[in-house]
């Protein structure tokens, strides 16, 4: 059980979350992906006293219609950023797409691939980023994926793996992060206070580096991962977290 001060959190302006393993489970394929609605109604609550940005390597037109309790996003590991009806994205991500392209041919060009689900992440009308999920198929054979995982860094691209997850993502090799996202939304929302970040993996350790708050969402896939946290939080205890979030919140009010 997780074990905190209950004033700990009394003067949390803002959360920010990731998004897969964190507020929804890793274990589903991409169409059933949706925070449990024990989660999803708190967050919803929790909307109501401070702003939520979901900030997550998954693009914005899967985020969004899944998460409409937050006001703000940051997608495609930061390269697009919406905040409201405003979109911002990162001016570079234009000189990326002929080599998005050819990466996509080998991609294609691989059998063992064939019942391997290729997310492309789109940014508006350009391609964000790569995701490799093989999930459905549980299992992915290893001299593919690494042949796929050469050829994306000849090119010039970023490659990021999950301990554990069934999943890689591939991203232009553009120096933005997670803390890129974090601070760029705290201009954009107009955040002075402090923030709760909530992740699960080594990509979240730059948002969790430049937050008053941070909160790792323990699971079967990453147990025994060291992340500078404040706290850990089991996955089924997270709803029971949010409810005390809530309260405190709701006591700050009254």
């Amino acid at each position: 059980m997780f074990n905190y001060k209950a004033d700990m959190f009394r003067d949390v302006s803002a959360l920010f979350t990731d998004y897969d393993g964190t507020i929804a489970p890793i274990d589903v394929a991409r169409h059933l992906s949706r925070p449990p609605d024990s989660i999803y109604e708190k967050l919803s609550e929790i909307s109501k006293y401070i702003p939520i940005a979901v900030i997550s390597t998954k693009d914005c037109d899967f985020l969004i219609p899944r998460t409409s309790f937050a006001s703000a996003w940051s997608c495609t590991n930061g390269l697009e950023i919406r905040v409201g009806r405003a979109q911002y994205v990162h001016e570079d991500l234009p000189k990326w797409q002929d080599r998005f392209k050819s990466l996509i041919n080998v991609i294609n060009s691989i059998n063992e691939f064939r019942d391997i689900y290729l997310e492309v992440k789109h940014v508006g009308d350009l391609i964000g980023g790569l995701g490799i999920d093989w999930r459905n198929k549980g299992s992915i054979n290893p001299e593919a994926l690494g042949k796929v995982i050469n050829v994306a860094g000849e090119l010039g691209f970023r490659v990021i793996r999950y301990r554990g997850h069934p999943f890689i993502d591939i991203y232009p090799g553009i120096q933005i992060d997670k803390g890129y996202a974090v601070t760029r939304l705290r201009e954009l929302m107009g955040i002075k206070g402090p923030v709760m970040y909530m992740g699960d993996s080594e990509n979240d350790i730059p948002a969790m580096r430049v937050v008053e708050y941070p909160v790792g969402i323990r699971h079967r896939y990453n147990e025994g991962l060291d992340l500078p946290v404040l706290m850990w939080v089991r996955e089924d205890e997270l709803p029971t977290f949010l409810g005390e979030l809530l309260s405190i919140l709701k006591a700050k009010v009254h």
